[in-house]
């Protein structure tokens, strides 16, 4: 099968049963894709944690929210009960992907990608509610194939919940692959320099780093980037993209250090001031 083949796959529905906090999964040739849940009941008023888990075929990846040189995120359609609302997709640290000129941001193997959803204090206890999202996606290899599917998750109304005895395990996993916020100690800034990005964190001793950035076309990815570990920080020296058109306000991302701590960072970009003109 090739990437021009139809932008939609057909999926197929398991006809196993699921258990407790599991939605039916789709499968297409390449992935299969699920909604769970954290706990295995609705509590009315209080946040309910679902997730997108997929489970990739060897060699087969998807993308993060910056899919990097290729590719797109997987995208969300609620189809929620009135009342419930939907928060933001919440990102594990992704992995670099990818050789040469040409480098992604993804994920490999399976990942949980979680997502809060505020539910009404109105809800009746001792009922079910379903829970529906339009789900689709990219899958990469040597070819990339678009597919689509609609999931649902079908959970009764308590007023206590207990955690999914088949998930709430790759829920606290894919919780410490979430990034942190940077301690209160740290600081970051970043300054430019001709053809380069420098991003300063003071706060984290590392050997190594790797910074993923929010927004596309700040820095070339497929670029090395030189970790210079200093006392009480790091700083990395990021090329910038051929298709940055001005100097960005702000260096958003994620860092991701060498003992695998990933932590969300912001930093206002600064120019180099002008050197003096002699005397």
């Amino acid at each position: 099968m090739n990437g021009t083949a139809g932008w939609y796959l057909l999926s197929t529905l398991m006809a196993l049963a699921a258990p407790p906090g599991w939605g039916r999964a789709a499968e297409t040739e390449h992935l299969k894709v699920q909604l769970i849940s954290d706990t295995d009941a609705v509590q009315p008023g209080k946040p309910l944690l679902l997730g997108l888990r997929f489970e990739m075929q060897k060699q087969w990846h998807i993308y993060w929210r910056n899919p990097g040189d290729s590719g797109e995120p997987p995208r969300i359609q609620w189809k929620l009960p009135a009342g419930f609302q939907a928060g933001a997709v919440q990102w594990p640290a992704p992995e670099r992907l990818g050789t040469g000129s040409v480098i992604d941001y993804g994920y490999r193997g399976s990942v949980l990608l979680p997502v809060e959803l505020q539910t009404p204090r109105s809800l009746p206890v001792g009922g079910n509610i379903t829970l529906s999202a339009e789900v689709s996606w990219l899958v990469c290899k040597d070819v990339c194939v678009p597919g689509k599917a609609d999931l649902t998750l079908a959970l009764p109304v308590r007023m206590a919940p207990g955690p999914a005895p088949a998930s709430h395990a790759l829920f606290q996993q894919a919780g410490s692959r979430l990034p942190m916020p940077m301690p209160p100690a740290w600081r970051a800034e970043a300054t430019s320099e001709p053809g380069f990005l420098v991003l300063t964190v003071q706060g984290p001793g590392a050997a190594q780093a790797a910074f993923f950035p929010f927004e596309a076309d700040q820095i070339d990815h497929a670029a090395p980037q030189t970790a210079m570990p200093f006392p009480g920080g790091v700083r990395l020296k990021l090329k910038t993209s051929d298709q940055l058109a001005k100097l960005p306000a702000r260096l958003d991302g994620v860092l991701e250090l060498g003992s695998g701590r990933a932590y969300a960072v912001s930093a206002a970009v600064r120019p180099l001031p002008e050197p003096s003109a002699p005397q």
